[in-house]
């Protein structure tokens, strides 16, 4: 098969992934969101991280269509964001999550890995020097 469809379904499956981690979200039990209510109180910083967190969507929704279309700076934005996301995962504190969530996140953590493999370890980094 195509590298070229290959890397453009992964990124497809990244973006659903993205879609039902945020679904899931609104889903959790009532147990889940009591606990990291009170791990981790509200304040001012949980209101700039929430920001933050909106502003990083937006960035990785718009470098998903950039590595769909083979846009040279999607390949270096990509290595940013998910540095950045990792980072940012360390400075959320303390958080539980429903299984399903767990899974979907795991899903997320496992694909971002596999494109940044295609993107730097076959012959797909060429594509983005067109």
């Amino acid at each position: 098969m195509n590298l070229k469809i290959i890397f453009k379904r992964l990124i497809l499956l990244d973006l659903s992934i993205l879609i039902l981690a945020i679904i899931s979200i609104f889903y959790e039990s009532e147990i889940v969101v009591a606990f990291n209510e009170s791990a981790n109180p509200p304040n001012d910083m949980t209101d700039m991280l929430g920001v933050i967190a909106i502003i990083f969507l937006v960035f990785y929704l718009v470098n998903l269509y950039l590595l769909y279309k083979f846009k040279n700076i999607g390949k270096q934005m990509y290595l940013f964001l998910f540095i950045f996301g990792s980072i940012y995962s360390l400075l959320m504190g303390i958080n539980a999550s429903d299984p399903i969530l767990y899974l979907i996140d795991g899903l997320g953590w496992a694909t971002s890995g596999a494109i940044l493999v295609f993107l730097y370890f076959t012959p797909i980094k060429k594509e983005f020097e067109k």
